[in-house]
């Protein structure tokens, strides 16, 4: 059997997202259909075809990243399938090594993924980077452990209103927080048509707090009989913050309140008199893949100055495949490829798990995943890479 890969045009969009329902196991709403079709890259869309068959494809799209120290480029991997009827014959490697040199050719250092199935991406050279929380709580049992005065108002406010404020507060709210991506105007459109895709209620209700007279958070949410759900809470200080999580906490006529794809260092917790009461399923979030590791090393910035000496191990993307100096002094960071002997062996995916600042190299060493060979190298490397929070992906695609 002789598979052919190409990229996508706009006439393909149609069969890209039949076979990527197919795939899901799942179908595909005329309106999940119409907003998906405004976030599409046919160049970026990798098709694979058993003579006229489809039988498998992924998608890619260009975003930025909070990343430690700043912004990065990322290619934002989705939509990854193999058809049932043609698995396990190699299809799916070829497409992700054909995406990942299609992504290396474009300046692209990070690609990024939520992972459907987390057996599969390691193999790739992807890292579990992020984790995210679920959360749950009863009304009755959400008192706050210091009262909460707000120094804000909240209004409620329409759609028309909030699709013209929110960019602005997202922007200001998510800057410098590491996993946290930028929207482009065709990604907000998405966001605001995404809770009624699958069939769902789409009926949100937009929330605005603001002190001063300055728009400093949002909410949005839905109602399913006593159930509120949290889509959106983004806020730029810690009064907008718990100003807005109290409105939810303090509904008429709800008993419980859930959030999905909150931080795993959700501060809501430290905040209850109860925080036993709020349940929190964690889950793996972002899965990133450095496609570059010299440039994705070098663009980010280091907790403390220092050097190591890594020898990267990449047997899917050969470039990558040497030993690299990494330097951080004064906060100038340079990274380049060297001769000397290395202080730590590890694979790309693991480098990639750590990237974020999510995930420390102490942890890596102890699971048998990371080689020091250099006394302390470990301990340095946990203190260069650490970053202040862990990272918070949000965004799904």
């Amino acid at each position: 059997m002789s598979i052919e890969l190409r990229t996508s045009t706009w006439d393909d969009f149609p069969l890209v997202k039949i076979i990527n329902a197919r795939g899901e196991n799942g179908y595909r709403t005329q309106a999940d259909f119409d907003a998906h079709q405004l976030v599409f890259t046919p160049d970026r869309s990798i098709m694979a075809f058993d003579g006229k068959h489809m039988v498998g494809n992924a998608l890619s799209y260009e975003m930025n990243m909070y990343v430690p120290g700043g912004i990065s480029k990322i290619a934002a991997v989705a939509s990854v399938s193999v058809q049932a009827t043609h698995r396990r014959q190699g299809i799916n490697r070829a497409i992700m090594k054909y995406q990942l040199e299609d992504i290396y050719s474009r300046g692209e250092p990070l690609a990024v993924l939520q992972a459907s199935e987390s057996i599969i991406y390691g193999r790739y050279g992807y890292g579990l980077a992020s984790f995210e929380s679920n959360l749950e709580i009863e009304k009755t049992r959400s008192a706050y452990a210091i009262e909460h005065t707000s120094q804000g108002q909240a209004y409620f406010i329409e759609e028309s209103e909030a699709r013209e404020i929110f960019p602005h507060i997202y922007s200001k709210a998510i800057e410098n927080r590491t996993g946290m991506v930028t929207r482009k105007e065709n990604w907000w459109e998405f966001r605001f048509r995404e809770p009624g895709l699958k069939g769902g209620d789409p009926k949100s209700w937009f929330v605005k707090y603001q002190e001063n007279g300055s728009d400093e958070g949002y909410l949005r949410y839905t109602i399913n009989g006593t159930e509120l759900n949290v889509i959106e809470l983004i806020a730029s200080s810690h009064q907008a913050y718990s100003s807005l999580w109290r409105i939810c906490l303090d509904m008429d006529l709800i008993d419980v309140i859930k959030a999905e794809h909150r931080p795993a260092d959700e501060e809501l917790k430290w905040m209850l008199a109860d925080p036993r009461r709020l349940i929190e399923h964690s889950s793996d979030r972002y899965w990133v893949r450095l496609v570059d590791v010299k440039s994705a090393l070098s663009q980010r910035s280091y907790s403390i100055d220092g050097s190591l000496i890594f020898k990267i191990q990449d047997d899917f993307l050969p470039w990558n495949q040497e030993t690299l100096e990494l330097s951080c002094e004064s906060g100038e960071v340079s990274c380049t490829t060297s001769t000397k002997n290395p202080d730590i062996i590890l694979n790309a995916g693991d480098l990639g798990a750590v990237y974020l600042g999510g995930i420390n190299f102490s942890t890596l060493s102890s699971a048998n995943r990371i080689e020091e060979l250099t006394q302390g190298s470990i301990a340095k490397a946990n203190l260069m890479f650490s970053t202040p929070r862990k990272p918070w992906g949000f965004d799904g695609w």
